[in-house]
């Protein structure tokens, strides 16, 4: 569905530095084809957004570095709230380690109002590295000290990251959190950088709609002593035996039932993610859920799976991002150039830049044509189907440096995004 158009950004996204004091695997910046330089945003170039601020909800301070590394950052938040709204949120993401009471006290006065602060798993020791819990126990502490020193109403959150490797714990995070007097929690998909993300990964990208057609014909197969595992082993067997015919034509009618739906199927994925273990991964999110419930904690956790129709949260959020050398993205997966996977295939993705805030106010980019229409399309979600198509995906096609369209004409290359399928969540 295609939202009203707005007149300004509501959320905006500021990247005030690349550099951070931790060098994780996960990090977009080790990811193949990264070229993140680091820095920091200059004071003066940051003065450039203050107009647009007075139309701005929220203000989130960060991107792929550690905000707490900026010389500048209790400047940058007294600046942002003289001319943000005054109910509106300015607040940041953090490892932790550089924080201290006197550091959040600081950040407080300015008029920060929320820390959200990343954390591994609640078994990583001090030597572990990382997001570790030591840290985020001692910034925890440092923030709540500096909260009833000054008297704020302040948020404390805390972000975690979930895989097969972590997911048994998310109940006993969920525990720790409340003991520490956390405000909420924010449990997210590994974005899939590489293959070690993607072999530890708990979403299925394979739809609702389609996931329902397959679990019907994987049901009938059953009845019929067949097992659709075996379709590929199946058709390029060259001397068929009637059991082989008979899978052949049960997969046939099924892609016909798909076509007629408008439904993609991917069959090697769908095969992949039916023999996952969902039961023990719904019955952590479930004992999560009711812990959170009885003690007032804020649990925000992702789907599992592909939604039926695609919708992205940043156009949703009428946000918009910023880098530190004024460059105006529109999402995080255009943010920088890298490189992700999809469906097993490595992908490299190009950032989209719409304009720079040195040389245009933010007003003038976000009203710009290229930027517009480029919003009405990501919101209408008419673009390929990568995730789901049998053909795909298409590399060359969807990022290259000369990249016009996608197959379906569409000239957002959303089709590769994660966020558009609902796993990855963000502050």
């Amino acid at each position: 569905m295609v939202r009203m158009e707005s007149l300004y950004p509501a959320k905006i996204y500021v990247e005030l530095t690349t550099r951070c004091n931790l060098h994780c695997p996960m990090c977009v910046k080790q990811a193949e084809g990264s070229c993140i330089v680091e820095g920091d945003m200059p004071l003066a170039v940051f003065k450039r957004l203050l107009p647009s601020l007075a139309h701005t909800r929220t203000l989130v301070l960060n991107g792929i570095g550690e905000p707490l590394l900026h010389p500048e950052l209790e400047e940058v938040i007294r600046l942002a709230r003289g001319w943000m709204p005054a109910d509106a949120a300015i607040g940041f993401q953090s490892n932790g380690f550089l924080l201290d009471r006197h550091r959040a006290e600081r950040l407080m006065a300015a008029g920060l109002d929320t820390v959200c602060l990343s954390l591994d798993g609640i078994d990583q020791d001090e030597a572990g590295g990382g997001h570790a819990i030591f840290a985020v126990s001692r910034a925890v502490e440092a923030l709540i000290q500096a909260r009833e020193a000054t008297g704020r109403r302040f948020r404390i959150g805390i972000e975690t990251v979930l895989s097969r490797e972590t997911i048994a714990e998310l109940p006993e995070l969920v525990r720790w959190a409340i003991g520490q007097e956390v405000d909420y929690l924010i449990a997210t998909n590994l974005f899939l950088y590489d293959g070690s993300a993607a072999a530890g990964s708990l979403f299925n990208p394979n739809s609702t709609d389609a996931v329902a057609i397959f679990d019907k014909y994987n049901l009938l197969a059953t009845a019929q002593g067949l097992s659709l595992h075996r379709y590929l082993a199946a058709y390029l067997k060259f001397t068929k035996t009637a059991a082989d015919r008979e899978l052949l034509g049960l997969v046939e009618r099924m892609q016909r039932e798909a076509r007629d739906k408008d439904i993609h199927l991917h069959l090697p994925s769908l095969i992949e993610h039916a023999a996952g273990d969902q039961g023990s991964v719904a019955e952590a999110f479930s004992a999560a859920r009711a812990i959170a419930g009885r003690h007032g904690l804020e649990l925000f956790l992702p789907p599992l799976q592909a939604p039926a129709e695609r919708s992205c949260p940043f156009i949703n959020d009428q946000a918009t991002f910023v880098a530190l050398n004024g460059d105006v993205m529109p999402c995080h997966f255009l943010w920088h150039s890298y490189s992700c996977r999809v469906q097993g295939e490595e992908i490299p993705v190009r950032q989209r830049i719409f304009g720079n805030i040195r040389r245009q106010t933010l007003k003038e980019i976000w009203r710009g044509d290229g930027y517009r229409q480029f919003r009405h399309q990501a919101a209408s979600a008419d673009y390929a189907s990568c995730w789901s198509c049998s053909l795909g995906p298409c590399p060359a096609l969807i990022n290259d440096d000369l990249y016009a369209n996608d197959c379906y004409g569409s000239v957002v290359p959303c089709g590769h995004c994660q966020w558009s399928l609902g796993g990855i969540r963000c502050l």
